[in-house]
């Protein structure tokens, strides 16, 4: 059996207070709080007295000052009345306070208790017969109270002095006016003490929480008499027997925030009257942290602990290398002799640990000591703890490499030790989650250090001692040591993961490698080495660094989100200032939502403008392989596919999108530029090297992120007729230096796939080609409304370019003609109404040549048209379908012939696409014949039309809607087809 098993782990000696596992290791309210323990405005346990006496560790300090305090009460003794409580932050007085309110309020109850029962053997030696007689409690909670303001808990009250008579005579009204009517003078402090009969306890905490605003304009001119009540109080305390005031006021060099002048000058003026009057004191010492903490964190254990077992384990596997070249080294009261007994005292903290907290953390003016300590504990006790009970390893004794960062940065970072410096604290963090472990275990230099050496084969029979080691080199590098030095020797290191499990040298060449890995040129990257001439090295982690050290840990910080965003936001500014031809660009963002409908999402696309829509490479990505989604949804924004969207003007719509490899690319440059920006967050103003450095590798890194955004768009889209079909075209970029982003670079090469004109480009001939692909006469509207809905026009710059190529036309054989049939005469392009819809567009008809009339001829009226010889011979018109042409039929000689035209199609199957095809060319002519813009010119009379539509359930789409309109009767029935 090993020394390790051999000795019973601390976590199944000791059990974790329920408080500290119920609040997750955050151990609750830390700091206790005098007003709710007495006027109970929350149900804090401290209020209990069983349980603070549980919680309390009866340190020399604390059960000297209650021992002093009991005798002023309860006895005659005329000693010292006047108590000044003034550690910083976190230093004990509101526990202190709290407690002495237990004694006085609760004399039974708290002198059942441990600490109870310390204070009355120190108050009661020399033979001092101890009597409270049940004392009265005045309790003056000035961090919850203002001045010039009455608060239920003191009736009518508004000052100090006020407040005091209030509490001494327990609200009876007619006392509190007699002594208020007396005023606030000793005389009357003497008489009201002196009144109550019994020994009288005051407690004011926080008087400069009460002072601060006591200084404004409103109430200074009251400062005076306040200050007068506090003097008159501190000499009647001492005349009176069996009274004790104690009094909370940090001083000025332990007090966290500022004071103008009138609060510092109240300040001196009462720590000056507690140098005359009363004993300033401390209610704990550093060395009795560890103790105190103990207390707080664990239940407690009866009988021995197994300390001295487990420092003889310890003692045991310190040999060989161990004992010359590491305990040896680390000076008086840290080597292996004392061992024992410093182990008693912080079980089951290290030694070095509870050293550490004690020696250079309390030196900080801005660690706020106990609190803190307990925060940073309560977290790694737990952590540890967990860890033991789920059958991994666990450390023997919780030593300076023990905090788990994981778990406890935070709390490590905002004790204080950093004083509050944003831009250290954020160092730190960044210097914990690069150089040693990121919060989840899975990044860090120090986690792929222990990763490598497993690899190796080096075994120093724990799992993570890189990890171990760093945390120690943080720990120890926080704050400023002995001498001026920071951080620590290569021996604390080695010492920082030794366990009693090693056997000697194997284990310690494994530290050994341990440390190397740490302090190679490939290790820890805020690493910085001192040698000095007559000393051991030093090695420390630092956020003094440079750049590239603050770069690195920088990236760390950046989430995979925020490159993304940056990548698109870079998108969108470059689309938007370079749009070229296109009338507008469109950005559309990924949406909030993942399952939101494409017609949410692509709301704002369609218009009637040629408009480059450039997509968010968060959700649309071509070319990876698995592009199908992508490749729908924007078929589905042409109006295509299986989630195709209503739209109008898709044929003026192109799209940009992003290559997916090059995106990633792009996202890495961003990681880059979101970096830089940290570091120069980090940066100290007055650094102007660094400064300057850093600016240009930001710009430098922004360039390259533009130039990586821009190749990456490689791909567009658009629409394109092919045929009776529409189809989309997916085109990619193949140049380096042309990207979808650049309006222009898209317009240039869908000039070349034939998509779109230049400026001045677009022919008339052209323009007559596509207008006299259709059935009909189009009106001005509809031959603008042609360039962006119809994919078989072309991309026009503007509206100015159609008009103009209109012009063309008119002065080229076409001619607008208005609702009578004239032709309209058009001199400029600036005559044209483009958006009119009362004259239509079609070629000009050229007069024929005319033959000698004979008798026989009747005469044509102004206005009319020639006749084709068709027409004369009583034939139909050439064009039987009568669109396109614009000219009318001849006016027949002699009496019309009218023909009924039936069809009779019975039961067609249109279950393939070649059938439903035949089936819609006849319908097609249909609509031909009867195209109401060309009706005047057909002599129809009668229809008879009879369908029957043989169709799953809500596929008939409206022909139900629109036969009814017209008056048809509609059947509808069941089929069982």
């Amino acid at each position: 059996m090993s020394a390790q098993q051999a000795v019973q782990h601390w976590a199944d000696v000791l059990a974790l207070r329920p408080e500290v596992r119920a609040s997750d290791g955050s151990v609750g309210e830390l700091q206790m709080s005098l007003h709710k323990a007495v006027y109970q405005t929350k149900d804090v346990p401290y209020r209990k007295v069983n349980y603070y006496g549980e919680i309390t560790e009866p340190t020399p300090n604390l059960v000297g000052f209650f021992a002093r305090v009991a005798r002023r009460l309860g006895t005659d003794d005329m000693g010292t009345a006047l108590f000044h409580l003034d550690q910083g932050m976190g230093g004990g007085k509101s526990h202190a306070l709290v407690g002495l309110y237990h004694m006085a309020n609760a004399p039974a109850e708290f002198f059942a208790t441990e600490l109870g029962q310390a204070v009355w053997e120190e108050a009661g030696q020399g033979g001092t017969n101890l009597d409270l007689l049940s004392p009265k409690v005045v309790t003056l909670t000035a961090d919850n109270f203002s001045p010039g303001r009455p608060t239920e808990v003191f009736g009518p009250a508004i000052t100090l002095f006020e407040r005091f008579i209030w509490s001494i005579v327990d609200g009876d009204m007619d006392r509190y006016k007699h002594y208020v009517g007396m005023g606030p003078n000793k005389d009357t402090i003497r008489t009201a003490l002196s009144d109550a009969g019994r020994p009288v306890l005051v407690l004011l905490d926080e008087l400069m929480d009460y002072v601060l605003p006591l200084s404004a304009p409103a109430y200074v001119a009251t400062m005076p008499d306040e200050q007068a009540f506090l003097s008159a109080l501190m000499d009647a305390c001492d005349d009176i027997p069996r009274v004790s005031f104690v009094l909370v006021m940090i001083r000025s060099e332990r007090d966290e925030r500022g004071y103008n002048m009138a609060a510092q000058d109240f300040r001196q003026f009462i720590a000056d009257r507690v140098v005359r009057n009363g004993l300033t004191i401390p209610v704990n010492e550093p060395q009795d942290f560890s103790s105190i903490i103990r207390r707080r964190l664990f239940q407690a254990v009866e009988g021995d602990l197994p300390s001295s077992d487990l420092a003889r384990s310890y003692i045991k596997a310190a040999t060989g290398p161990f004992t010359t070249k590491v305990f040896d080294k680390l000076g008086g009261n840290r080597g292996v002799a004392g061992f024992p007994g410093r182990v008693e005292k912080s079980y089951p903290f290290h030694p070095e640990l509870m050293r550490v907290v004690q020696e250079e953390w309390s030196l900080v003016q801005g660690f706020q000591e106990v609190r803190s300590t307990v925060a940073i504990f309560a977290r790694t006790a737990m952590h540890w703890v967990d860890e033991h009970k789920a059958g991994r390893w666990s450390p023997t004794l919780v030593g300076v490499g023990d905090i788990p960062l994981t778990v406890a940065l935070e709390q490590l970072l905002s004790s204080g030790l950093l004083m509050g410096n944003d831009r250290a604290v954020q160092g730190w963090r960044a210097v914990a989650g690069t150089d040693i472990t990121s919060s989840d275990k899975s990044h860090g230099r120090a986690v792929a250090i222990d990763k490598e050496l497993r690899n190796s084969g080096v075994d120093s029979r724990q799992p993570a001692p890189a990890v171990r080691m760093a945390t120690a080199l943080m720990c120890y590098s926080l704050v400023g040591r002995a001498q001026g030095r920071r951080g620590a020797t290569k021996a604390e290191l080695l010492a920082s993961i030794f366990e009693p499990s090693f056997f000697g040298t194997a284990e310690f060449n494994a530290a050994e490698e341990v440390f190397n890995a740490l302090t190679a040129e490939e290790g820890l990257g805020a690493l910085s080495t001192d040698t000095p001439t007559n000393a051991p090295a030093r090695y420390s982690l630092s956020i003094k660094q440079n750049l590239r050290m603050y770069f690195t840990a920088a990236k760390a910080l950046v989430q995979r989100g925020e490159q993304e965003a940056l990548v698109w936001n870079v998108a969108q500014q470059i689309a938007q200032n370079s749009k070229g031809p296109f009338e507008q660009v469109i950005t559309v963002d990924r949406p909030r939502i993942e399952d939101a409908k494409l017609s949410d999402i692509f709301a704002e696309v369609d218009s009637n403008s040629t408009r480059l829509v450039v997509l968010d490479p968060r959700r649309w990505t071509l070319l990876n392989g698995k592009d199908n989604s992508s490749r729908v949804e924007i078929s589905g924004l042409f109006g295509l596919g299986e989630q195709a969207l209503t739209v109008d003007n898709s044929a003026s719509c192109i799209v940009a999108c992003v290559n997916t490899q090059q995106r990633d690319h792009a996202r890495k440059r961003a990681w880059e530029v979101l970096a830089w920006r940290h570091v120069l967050q980090q940066i100290a103003d007055d650094a102007d090297d660094d400064l300057v450095q850093a600016r240009s590798k930001l710009s430098a890194a922004e360039s390259k992120l533009k130039d990586a955004v821009l190749k990456a768009y490689r791909h567009y889209a658009y629409l394109l007729r092919a045929g009776e079909e529409l189809v989309i075209e997916f085109k990619r970029f193949e140049d380096d230096g042309k990207s979808a982003l650049h309006g222009q670079a898209v317009w240039d090469q869908l000039i070349e796939n034939g998509r779109a004109t230049r400026r001045g480009g677009l022919s008339h001939e052209y323009l007559a080609a596509l207008l006299q692909t259709f059935d009909r006469a189009l009106t001005p509207r509809e031959v603008v409304q042609a360039f962006y809905k119809n994919p078989a026009f072309p991309l026009v710059t503007s509206i100015d370019e159609i008009r103009r190529v209109i012009f063309d036309l008119i002065e080229h054989d076409w001619e607008l003609i208005d609702s009578s049939g004239a032709a309209l005469s058009v001199q400029s392009q600036g005559q044209i109404q483009i958006n009119s819809i009362a004259v239509t567009l079609q070629p000009r008809v050229k007069a024929e040549p005319q033959s000698p009339r004979s008798e026989a001829d009747s005469p044509r009226e102004e206005g009319d048209r020639p006749r084709s010889d068709a027409s004369q011979q009583g034939g139909k018109d050439d064009d039987s379908e009568g669109a396109g042409s614009g000219s009318g039929g001849s006016v027949p000689q002699g009496p019309k012939v009218y023909k009924r035209y039936q069809l009779d199609l019975a039961n067609r199957s249109i279950t393939s696409h070649e059938k439903r095809e035949e089936i819609w060319q006849l319908f097609r002519e249909l609509a031909k014949a009867l195209d109401p813009a060309f009706f005047h010119e057909r002599d129809h009379q009668l229809i008879d039309l009879k369908v029957t539509l043989t169709t799953a359930e809500g596929d008939e789409g409206r022909v139900v809607a629109k036969g009814q309109e017209i008056g048809a009767r509609v059947v509808i029935e069941e089929d069982d087809f």
